[in-house]
């Protein structure tokens, strides 16, 4: 048996040029790779920024996580937020307090009662009021409700 000693050496190779040309930009996760490989940041340095583990920002580049408004506030520091939240759920999370804002307008104007509006949206009463109490709508709430955010143009 060989017992070689290696002196292993961290070595920085920059292939983001390649890797950025084959890169889509549909879902958040895309466009956050693709914006980290064009800001010459790691995985590792992106965690550090938002205070989470680098399987998480792994798990949202790979789209098998949503980030929280808090991580999307943190990514804004040293990412274009119009770009990586331009559509979707990442958009109405980012932008929630103008959802609400929204929402609190379509239900005065069109006369509604808080019973209402949550019907037209088709969720409980309940999750309307949460919402308005500090709560953020889940990624399943809004896969089952995005048709009637975007009808009533909530978003």
């Amino acid at each position: 048996m060989d017992n070689t000693k290696f002196n292993a050496k961290s070595v920085r190779v920059d292939c983001s040029e390649f890797i950025e040309e084959n890169l889509t930009d549909n879902t958040f996760g895309e466009r956050l790779r693709k914006s980290r490989l064009e800001l010459g940041l790691s995985i590792p340095e992106v965690a550090d920024m938002c205070n989470v583990t680098k399987s998480i920002i792994s798990g949202y580049e790979c789209n098998r996580f949503n980030p929280t408004k808090e991580v999307l506030n943190l990514l804004s520091s040293k990412f274009d937020m119009d770009y990586l939240c331009m559509e979707g759920y990442t958009k109405l999370v980012y932008n929630f307090d103008e959802f609400l804002d929204k929402l609190s307008l379509w239900v005065k104007e069109n006369n509604l009662t808080k019973e209402d509006a949550a019907s037209k949206l088709d969720i409980s009463r309940g999750l309307f009021r949460f919402w308005f109490n500090g709560g953020v709508i889940s990624i399943s709430t809004y896969n089952k409700i995005k048709f009637n955010i975007y009808k009533y143009n909530l978003i």
